[in-house]
């Protein structure tokens, strides 16, 4: 597709409180003032403006402010879910936020329990921009719910005291509040929410939304599937692909799937193993029975955790509790992993099996959709038909768990780059660009966007929710105010330029003013979903200094297919990384700088990795 190899360096207008959609979204609580940004000369984009506005209105209705209440108290969950999910189709977002302990972080990311609170703030407010109010907040305990109440005016935060009483708890070496309990405390939210007729969207609060994910969630593509969930991608083999062959076959029972292939197998006739990730995962009610599969995957995964933490505790070999054998994820992938197994195992289907939108759901315009849905329709989606265990071969009682098609929920992946203006210049040059010429500027008249991303038509040519997984916080921070998706300042938190810096960025259109970022500092940014990306439009250096919402000042990395490197080498030559040391100290790479650029574009797509990679 042409568009998806735009370069990228861009200035524009960002959601403002003169924006449809901003004033449409957004909706004043008693005695709760709404943000507004800062003053800001606009900056004028020579792009027209639309002549109406197309945009669904976001879908407000029955969203009320509760009280910071124990969930297990009698009554009180059920009165919660009333008030916070929304009247017209019971929506829910669960989120889970804690300023206690990370068993595996404690000691590499200290940062992590302060800024994770930052994170969930960011989130509430990005959610709002998007009109989308519908969240219940769990927190490690009631005094941080109280904080963010009065703090951050987050209307619907509550904390839970299941099992902090147990027995087993201090032989683990964990409190109430530490993030493993916490996270078992969330998915029993979960489940408790589907059992009583929600549709539930669990949330990791270091996620970025670029639009509506009920928009493309509800549309023919994906309302099939029962359970949606981000994927991840290590070392295990390329992204499910319909082969350019293959006959597309209705899924049994499943007449909206179009499946292209049975099941996924390596060079060696291994079947692929789709690797849930948890932190993004979307159930919907009306596909799920009440005694169906997927409820017993939650129940399993549960059940594995109260077993696990009520039984013998794991230690190594100095005698210390394997605190991180409580961690959610193994459990739940565990799960599906043997309701899988009995179904069949994992399926392909066509991501051009249907229209990603409903009619007139799009909420960009009409040149945008049409591009981002020719770009989206190659990503396949890998799924499987799973059954229930009182009948494991009956095929007209399965339900759906689809692993999300990277646009929708896929990871992002960030380096520290230091002296980013110089970066940008030196990117420039390698693509003939004049370093002094005014940059393009994305498509910023479409309502529907409050976060704009590198890539084609300013919207990472389709994206829709960016998980900042496996890297420090401070570096998924960092990327987020390069990008002008941190909305957490609105509450005075984080560490992005001062007012006063944001008014001169916005007051000019200097290349070199704008790209020199508020510290000097930039990110190298990649996403999972860019690996389908033609060259040089698969990673990109972003300066610091982007207006809220704005687009972000960015420079292709101008990668090359094939097992060759030298193009890694010349970027190398004009780009200085930066890692993090455990307390978040700077320390500039001078050894093996090739190959961590190599590992950028798509997140790790030239070695096929992307795990540990982008960790500091």
């Amino acid at each position: 597709m042409l568009l998806l190899a735009l370069v990228w360096s861009s200035l524009c207008v960002g959601a403002d409180a003169g924006d449809l959609w901003y004033k449409r979204g957004r909706r004043e609580r008693p005695g709760v003032p709404l943000w507004k940004p800062p003053d800001a000369t606009p900056v004028v984009v020579e792009t027209p403006a639309p002549t109406e506005d197309t945009t669904p209105a976001p879908r407000m209705e029955g969203i009320e402010a509760i009280d910071n209440v124990d969930i297990e108290a009698p009554g009180a969950l059920e009165k919660a879910l009333a008030a916070r999910a929304r009247a017209s189709d019971k929506e829910l977002i669960v989120m889970a936020v804690g300023d206690t302990r990370d068993h595996r972080r404690m000691h590499k990311d200290p940062a992590l329990s302060t800024i994770s609170v930052d994170f969930a703030v960011n989130l509430v407010e990005n959610l709002a921009a998007l009109g989308l109010r519908n969240y219940l907040m769990l927190t490690s305990s009631a005094k941080l719910c109280d904080e963010l109440r009065r703090d951050a005016q987050i209307d619907g935060c509550v904390h839970s005291s299941h099992l902090i009483d147990h027995p087993k708890l201090e032989l683990w070496n964990v409190k109430p509040g530490d993030m493993f309990l916490l996270w078992a405390q969330q998915w029993r939210v979960v489940r408790r929410a589907l059992i009583a007729g929600y549709s539930v969207m669990r949330v990791d609060s270091d996620v970025v939304f670029l639009e509506d994910p009920y928009l493309a969630l509800h549309g023919p593509l994906l309302s099939p599937y029962a359970m949606v969930s981000q994927t991840d991608v290590f070392n295990l083999g390329t992204r499910p692909k319909c082969e350019a062959d293959a006959e597309l076959t209705p899924e049994t029972n499943h007449a909206g799937v179009a499946r292209c292939g049975l099941k996924r197998l390596d060079t060696n006739g291994e079947e692929f193993k789709t690797q849930l990730n948890i932190g993004l995962t979307y159930f919907r009610r009306s596909a799920m029975s009440d005694d169906g599969p997927v409820l017993g995957v939650l129940n399993d995964m549960l059940s594995a955790f109260e077993t696990k933490l009520g039984g013998d505790v794991a230690k190594d070999d100095e005698g210390n509790a394997i605190t991180e054998a409580l961690l959610d994820q193994p459990m739940f992938r565990a799960a599906v992993a043997v309701r899988a197994a009995a179904s069949g195992g994992w399926r392909v289907a066509s991501g051009a099996g249907g229209a990603v939108y409903a009619d007139g759901e799009c909420p960009h315009s009409l040149a945008t959709c049409e591009a981002i849905d020719a770009q989206r329709a190659r990503a396949d989606i890998s799924y499987v038909a799973v059954n229930p265990r009182t009948s494991p071969k009956d095929g007209t009682r399965s339900e759906l768990i689809a692993g999300a098609p990277d646009w929708l929920f896929g990871r992002g992946c960030v380096k520290t780059v230091l002296d980013a203006k110089s970066a940008l210049s030196h990117l420039r040059s390698l693509t003939k660009k004049n370093g002094d010429e005014k940059p393009t500027t994305c498509d910023s008249d479409n309502p529907g966007v409050v976060n704009h991303a590198p890539g084609g038509n300013g919207v990472g040519s389709g994206l829709v929710a960016v998980h900042m997984v496996y890297s420090k916080a401070r570096k998924r921070r960092d990327a987020m105010e390069a990008m002008g998706w941190w909305h957490a300042h609105v509450h005075g938190r984080g560490s992005a330029p001062d007012e006063q810096r944001r008014r001169e960025l916005a007051e000019t259109e200097s290349v070199e003013k704008v790209c020199e970022g508020g510290d000097g500092r930039g990110v190298l940014f990649a996403h999972t979903y860019f690996r389908q990306m033609d060259p040089g439009a698969r990673a990109f250096v972003c300066a610091r200094g982007t207006k809220l919402g704005g687009c972000p000042c960015c420079e292709p990395v101008p990668d090359e297919d094939g097992k060759g490197r030298d193009w890694a080498g010349r970027v190398a030559a004009g780009v200085r990384l930066a890692s993090l040391a455990p307390d978040d100290t700077e320390r500039e790479m001078t050894t093996d700088k090739e190959s961590h650029i190599a590992t950028a574009p798509g997140c790790g797509m030239h070695q096929d990795g992307g795990w540990n990679e982008f960790w500091d």
